[in-house]
């Protein structure tokens, strides 16, 4: 028989490397042996801890290469639960044996192996493997167990996903400086509506986004971050919500916004080149899109799709047109100086009211969140003491744990409120004194932007065009025509600059 050997060596740990059994032991210990066996080793497998996948496929790659060089006689192993701690992979050995007519040897413990050996020593081996076996099960439980503890702890049980980072110290996920603010910037342009998922892929690759193998992310790796709700607080874990302990990376209300474009509830919007209010104005015949369109290779005009069939109603309008009507909308959300200066007194008396209702309204949910733990905190006792159901605990605990989970993420966004309230409120107030003058100056693509900035669409009836204002310049529409805006104004009246 031929003495050409392969050696297979294996760690799944950073404790039996310390126990001696990290690779170079074993590759060291393996030489040595075939030194005094007078065996050449003609090729080395290598496998790395925690790496059961790379661990399986070098095996069975060991395996296939010792059937098919019949001048490979002899397979080293450093002990048997480096050589296999399951059934299949020690059936895969037995055929090379009976078979193939190689010999196993395990360097540690100087026992050999081959179709000669007696039924003794096939039966040690089989027992060496079934407590390989048993143990690693053991592991694995402990494991699952212990992860299963971290979860119920708000710990998350596992690597941290894209845009936090594991800190072993703590157990906590912390905010990954690098790729969290790419996370956000995802969750932010899917509810801006305007991006379908290959744009994301593509924008946020060309931004610096990478995956963990440093490439770029696929459409359905994009919409699987985008479902993931870990990043604004909860997880599933084993099919259980769980609360996490770390730091959101954005707001529930961002997440759901997001989820309603994923899920089609709100309609995609891609920019067309060359038409700069594509996006903005709808049909308000039937409620679809109109578009732009290029007449005598120099005129635009804007029209609806007609997606709907075809219908009465205003036809083409001329690109000038559009930007004019657009023009009057932004005009009646644009206010003078008086009437700002007037808003801001109100805004400080507004924004010391609201922060005084935040505070009752935390220290409210706080009392409930204490509430809805003490109920779950029962129904665990009573689970124990077997005065509930299996069906009555799963039901009511998940009850509790679903209200804990909204009333975490309520408390969270109350948190997570403007501190700045007054000043950014303040900055808007300047930006409406200043919307009409910019307008008038602006090229279509920022008169795009403007217009998109005070309202989420327009609607197209006849020659007129009805926004749908943004906040707070709904409010501020809206109060332009009231009477009780200022003392001694009347609906017709502004105050004067």
């Amino acid at each position: 028989m031929t003495n050409n050997a392969l050696l297979y060596l294996r760690v799944s740990s950073k404790e039996q490397e310390k126990e001696g059994f990290s690779l170079d032991a074993q590759e060291k210990l393996g030489h040595d042996y075939a030194s005094r066996k007078g065996l050449i080793i003609a090729k080395i497998w290598k496998v790395s801890e925690s790496a059961w996948r790379e661990e399986r496929t070098a095996f069975n790659q060991m395996i296939d290469y010792a059937r098919h060089h019949a001048e490979i006689g002899h397979i080293i192993f450093d002990v048997t639960d480096r050589m296999t701690r399951n059934d299949f992979d020690k059936l895969k050995i037995y055929t090379l044996i009976k078979e193939h007519g190689k010999t196993i040897h395990f360097s540690r413990s100087n026992k050999i192996i081959d179709r000669n050996s007696g039924s003794e020593d096939v039966f040690m081996l089989d027992i060496e493997v079934a407590v390989a076996k048993k143990m690693s099960n053991d592991i694995s439980r402990k494991t699952r167990m212990g992860m299963q503890e971290k979860a119920e702890q708000g710990f998350y049980p596992s690597f941290a996903p894209i845009g936090y980072k594991n800190n072993k110290v703590t157990g906590l996920l912390e905010i990954d400086p690098v790729k969290a603010p790419f996370i956000r910037r995802l969750f932010e342009l899917m509810a801006g509506g305007s991006h379908s998922l290959a744009m994301l892929r593509d924008q946020l690759y060309q931004e610096g986004l990478r995956n963990r193998a440093e490439g770029n992310f696929g459409k359905s790796a994009i919409a699987y971050l985008l479902r993931k709700s870990i990043y604004y607080g909860p997880y599933e874990w084993n099919g259980k919500i769980y609360q996490g302990s770390h730091s959101p990376i954005i707001s529930k209300d961002l997440f759901d916004r997001a989820q309603e474009v994923l899920n089609g509830k709100t309609k995609v919007h891609i920019q067309d080149k060359g038409f700069a209010f594509n996006n903005l104005v709808w049909c308000g015949v039937c409620g679809c899109k109109v578009i732009g369109e290029t007449k005598k290779k120099r005129f635009h005009y804007y029209h609806c799709t007609f997606s709907k069939g075809r219908h009465d109603g205003k036809g083409y309008v001329r690109e000038e047109k559009i930007v004019e009507l657009i023009g009057d909308r932004v005009r009646a959300v644009t206010i003078d100086g008086q009437l700002a200066d007037w808003l801001k007194g109100n805004l400080r008396e507004d924004g010391r009211k609201t922060l005084e209702l935040q505070e009752k309204r935390l220290n409210a949910l706080k009392t409930q969140y204490e509430k809805v733990n003490s109920r779950l905190s029962r129904l665990y006792d009573s689970k124990f003491d077997n005065e509930l159901t299996e069906e009555v605990f799963v039901t009511k605990e998940k009850e509790y744990q679903a209200q804990l989970i909204e009333i975490k993420a309520n408390i969270d966004s109350l948190q997570r409120m403007n501190p700045h309230y007054y000043d950014d409120g303040c900055q808007t107030l300047e930006l409406c004194k200043r919307l009409y003058p910019r307008y008038v100056t602006a090229n279509y693509e920022e008169k795009a932007k403007l217009a998109n900035l005070v309202a989420s669409n327009y609607t197209l009836v006849d020659v007129n065009l009805v926004p749908k204002y943004r906040k707070p310049f709904s409010f501020i529409a809206k109060g332009l025509v009231c009477s009780d805006w200022l003392p001694g104004l009347g609906s017709n009246q502004q105050p004067s600059g």
